[in-house]
Formats: C-alpha cells, sequence, structure tokens
C-alpha cells in the first residue's frame, strides 16, 4: 500500500537516479505531478534535449532593456522594451518599428530572455 510519505520519498529517489541519465544522454529530465492509489502511482516524465535553462529575476533587469518572450504563443523573433518592474511581473511594450510601440504585456522575469 503506497502512502504520501513513500510517494515523497519516490519523487526524491527518482530525482537522484535521473542524474546519471542527464549526463549520459544530455537531456534535462522532469518529473510531474504524481497520482496515486493503494496499488499504483503515475506521473509524466519529460525529457528535453540540453541544459535547463537559468530562471530570470526581476533583479537581472532594468527598465529600457531589450528583451523577447519565451512562450509558445509568441514569436521569439519579437523583441520588446521593459517599461516598469513590478513585485512579482514586468510590463514590457512590444517594439514593431524603431518609432511606434505595439501592446503592454504583463510578463513574469522568468519568461524573459535579454537581448
Amino acid at each position: 500500500m503506497l502512502t504520501k510519505a513513500e510517494v515523497q520519498r519516490f519523487r526524491v529517489d527518482f530525482e537522484k537516479s535521473v542524474d546519471q541519465l542527464e549526463r549520459d544522454y544530455g537531456v534535462t529530465i522532469s518529473l510531474g505531478t504524481i497520482r496515486f492509489d493503494a496499488n499504483e502511482l503515475r506521473a509524466k516524465m519529460t525529457a528535453k534535449v540540453g541544459s535547463a535553462p537559468v530562471r530570470a529575476s526581476k533583479d537581472d533587469f532594468q527598465v529600457g532593456d531589450t528583451v523577447s518572450i519565451n512562450h509558445k504563443k509568441v514569436d521569439p523573433n519579437d523583441q520588446f522594451r521593459i517599461i516598469k518592474i513590478n513585485s512579482k511581473n514586468i510590463k514590457v511594450e512590444k517594439i514593431t518599428t524603431p518609432d511606434r510601440v505595439g501592446g503592454i504585456i504583463n510578463v513574469s522575469p522568468s519568461l524573459l530572455i535579454k537581448k
């Protein structure tokens, strides 16, 4: 019978054993939420090629910096200018041409890539 404590220990042991696979194959492996009952556990595992990206914080940016947004719904070639740094998010405006400005978006700092 699986208990919550056993599942937590399983996650810790899984992460320890995955380190060697990450080095051998040059991937980053992450284990999603573990769902379990008395007889089994289920989880989604994802392996991405390359090392894990460094997560940026709001302290890494300044007003006026040019950035891009790492998100599946945002074109990676779009450029944005930081206009305000809030306590949790950063407000950016899209740069369409040098003299024009597009929409304004609030973005988590972890999604921003400095140009």
